[in-house]
C-alpha cells in the first residue's frame, strides 16, 4: 500500500531523512524501526501535521510519564537491594 502525503512527509522528516526513499508500508515494515512505524500509523488517519503534531505531543507525555515511573522503580530497586547489605 502506497504511503499517504503526510506519511511520505513523515518519512522525510524522520531522523533527518533516513527513511525519504520509502514510499510503501510494505517497505517501512522492512526498517523494523518501531518508531518510524508507530509514526507512519499515526499519520494514516491525521489531516495534517498540526494534527500529527498534538498526537504524537501527548504520546510524548505518556512516554515521560512512562520514564518517571521506570527510574523511579529502579530507584526503589537500588534502595532495596543496598538495604538488603547493611548489617
Amino acid at each position: 500500500m502506497e504511503l499517504n502525503p503526510l506519511q511520505t512527509r513523515v518519512a522525510q522528516l524522520y531522523q533527518e531523512g533516513l527513511y525519504a526513499s520509502i514510499g510503501t508500508w510494505e517497505n517501512a515494515q522492512l526498517t523494523h524501526d518501531a518508531l518510524f512505524l508507530f509514526l507512519l500509523q499515526e499519520a494514516e488517519g491525521c489531516p495534517d501535521l498540526d494534527v500529527l503534531e498534538s498526537q504524537v505531543a501527548v504520546v510524548s507525555e505518556h512516554l515521560q510519564d512512562f520514564l518517571d515511573e521506570l527510574a523511579s522503580a529502579i530507584a526503589n530497586a537500588a534502595e532495596d537491594s543496598s538495604d538488603g547489605d547493611e548489617f
